[in-house]
């Protein structure tokens, strides 16, 4: 059944007929999109939707989750209704895609698309504390992610910006001096890493493991 992805926000099920609802989804770079659905359709109809909004093939490597009544986060079963799954066991008609199946080797990703979202998610889980690292580690990764986000450090006149991005784990105490101090230091990394733009996601994931 043919279905249509909006961006409108809303705060619950906006029932449009006794056969359709929309339910919204929250992507790794923290847009939310709407995707209205039969009442029918499944998660892996939803999770197809999604997919086509990023245009994104490889969809067998990513799922939806959601946070149930105990607010423990629990992946859809995408052969299941979506509307009756999440009204059974959904705190809310919040869905979250990420990534589900991670690969040992990143040549096996053959789309820059996929590519691309296994890099908001490792940054997502670097950064808010589900991934652990050296703070060698934190501050090369966050020079690839600034390279990755903004490009060459030579288009800036200064590294200022950089004072208002989030580049360390959330969890990570730092002092003032300290932070200046890293800061520096991740754009020193970010200087070193000009032109690299296609291949930054590979580096980050070559720090751990992946690649």
């Amino acid at each position: 059944m043919p279905f249509g992805l909006k961006l409108r926000r809303t705060r619950r099920y906006n029932v449009l007929s006794k056969n359709c609802f929309v339910t919204r989804i929250r992507l790794l770079d923290s847009n939310v999109i709407e995707c209205t659905l039969s009442v029918e359709s499944t998660g892996q109809e939803c999770l197809e939707a999604v997919a086509q909004r990023l245009e994104l093939r490889e969809t067998h490597y990513f799922g939806l989750w959601f946070l149930s009544k105990s607010q423990q986060a629990r992946w859809v079963e995408l052969e299941k209704p979506l509307k009756k799954h999440l009204d059974k066991f959904a705190n809310e008609p919040l869905l979250f895609f990420g990534v589900m199946f991670y690969v040992p080797n990143v040549s096996w990703l053959q789309q820059e698309a996929t590519r691309y979202q296994y890099y908001l998610q490792v940054k997502k889980d670097v950064l808010e504390g589900r991934l652990r690292c050296t703070l060698e580690q934190v501050i090369r990764l966050a020079g690839l992610a600034v390279q990755a986000d903004f490009g060459d450090y030579n288009q800036f006149d200064s590294q200022d910006f950089l004072r208002e991005y989030v580049l360390f784990p959330m969890d990570l105490a730092l002092e003032e001096a300290v932070l200046e101090e890293l800061t520096q230091k991740v754009a020193q990394e970010h200087k070193a890493h000009r032109t690299i733009m296609e291949t930054v996601c590979t580096w980050a994931f070559s720090l751990w493991g992946f690649s």
